[in-house]
């Protein structure tokens, strides 16, 4: 087992689901998915303030392995915590070689707020 291995933790994948709420609004809900295993790192806080960019949000490293496809923007929850996620990057995009001995991609993240009112339906 490689240390990045040893990092890894489970975590499920969060299906969003929109249906119209009756009154030419929609409602937004997600439900447990699949499983994985992912290494999640914080990566060096920025000395940002709010007020300078109020949008920014901590950064995660994601580690994943090779067969793990995490598209951009799906939601995903580290189950230890419930902690919850969204890609920000493609994890095609940094595969290990074929030829290394630990096949893993690795992309990035922000934490996530479901807005409060929106439930994780099993």
């Amino acid at each position: 087992m490689s240390l990045i291995e040893s990092m890894m933790v489970n975590c499920t994948r969060l299906i969003r689901t929109v249906a119209s709420d009756g009154v030419l609004g929609h409602e937004v809900t997600y439900r447990k998915g699949a499983g994985f295993r992912a290494a999640i790192i914080l990566q060096k806080p920025q000395q940002v303030t709010e007020a300078e960019r109020p949008d920014f949000h901590d950064e995660y490293t994601v580690v994943v392995y090779a067969g793990t496809a995490l598209a951009y923007q799906e939601v995903f929850m580290r189950d230890s915590d419930s902690a919850v996620f969204r890609v920000t990057g493609d994890p095609r995009d940094t595969q290990a070689p074929a030829m290394s001995s630990v096949q893993i991609a690795k992309t990035t993240a922000e934490r996530f707020d479901l807005d409060g009112e929106l439930e994780v339906a099993t």
